[in-house]
């Protein structure tokens, strides 16, 4: 089982590039230096329209570990925030379909030398849910 839940519903994969020009699903751009890797992540069966909130704050996880694909992208890409080396607690720019992500993680060691996440965040703006008229 590989430690992976019973339900596809609860198993996510991410598809990471190196930053690169791109265009955006419903038109525009976005150049390599307004990123710092290309994320696709799938939601049930599907790509996600967009990209998940879990899946990008456990890509800035992951991309503050050395030796993780997700770092050598980052590092590799030359861009600023993680780019600059993966550092803990420094901004990622996660490009995706919809525009660009970002999200900070303050990775570290435990005692044993395993690597631990102390915190993960980010900041969505808000969007309308519903829109509507209520008689009363």
């Amino acid at each position: 089982r590989v430690g992976l839940k019973a339900r596809p519903s609860g198993m996510r994969l991410l598809w990471l590039s190196a930053r690169r020009d791109h265009c955006l699903a419903g038109g525009g751009a976005v150049a390599a230096a307004e990123c710092d890797l290309l994320s696709r992540v799938s939601a049930g069966s599907r790509v996600h329209h967009a990209h998940t909130g879990t899946g990008a704050l456990a890509l800035a996880c992951a991309a503050a570990v050395p030796g993780t694909v997700a770092h050598e992208l980052v590092r590799g890409g030359g861009g600023g925030g993680c780019g600059g080396g993966g550092e803990a607690g420094a901004e990622l720019r996660i490009a995706h379909p919809q525009g660009v992500m970002r999200v900070r993680a303050s990775v570290g060691r435990d005692a044993d030398g395993r690597h631990v996440a102390h915190s993960a965040g980010m900041v969505r703006t808000a969007r309308y849910l519903m829109v509507g008229e209520v008689v009363v």
